[in-house]
């Protein structure tokens, strides 16, 4: 059977609609996956990393540290939930994102800047790590940080939202 140019140019695109098609198909079915989810009925992953090396420790110290105020939770937890990661580097990499949001906006508006509002702005920061601007103040409800610092803060986060991926059972 010989085959012409047209026929492979026509074949071609048919394979290139079917491949843009499953994408699309693809993208929408995993919208319509995403849910909101109790957090109190989740239950931690098992420990996946036994050991961090020293650079993860040293970045998740600071981690740690700087949101001390506004997270408590003790550096072996923290080391601990890190551990639990599938990919501990990626993890570390959004937090080190949220922290740097953090830090610029907290150190601009002076080290004076109430707990209060503090915890406001780690709240904001976080549901920003894992969900659009919209729907993360959404979430947040802020009551202390007006519509301008809401922005300024979004401004300092660069990452794409990485929604928290819960496993069923």
């Amino acid at each position: 059977m010989k085959i012409n140019m047209n026929q492979i140019i026509y074949i071609s695109i048919f394979l290139l609609g079917i491949f843009v098609w499953a994408y699309y198909r693809n993208a929408k079915s995993e919208k319509e996956n995403v849910e909101n989810v109790n957090p109190n009925k989740l239950v931690q992953n098992n420990i996946v990393h036994e050991q961090l090396s020293e650079k993860q420790i040293e970045k998740i110290k600071k981690i740690q540290s700087s949101f001390a105020d506004v997270y408590k939770i003790s550096l072996e937890e923290t080391i601990t939930n890190f551990k639990r990661d599938q990919n501990p580097d990626n993890e570390i990499e959004v937090w080190l994102n949220m922290l740097k949001a953090y830090e610029k906006f907290v150190y601009k508006n002076g080290t004076e800047i109430e707990l209060n509002k503090k915890n406001e702005v780690f709240k904001l920061i976080l549901m920003r790590s894992m969900m659009d601007e919209k729907k993360a103040e959404f979430e947040t409800k802020c009551t202390i940080l007006n519509k301008d610092e809401i922005n300024e803060i979004f401004s300092y986060y660069k990452l794409a939202a990485k929604p928290l991926l819960i496993e069923t059972k």
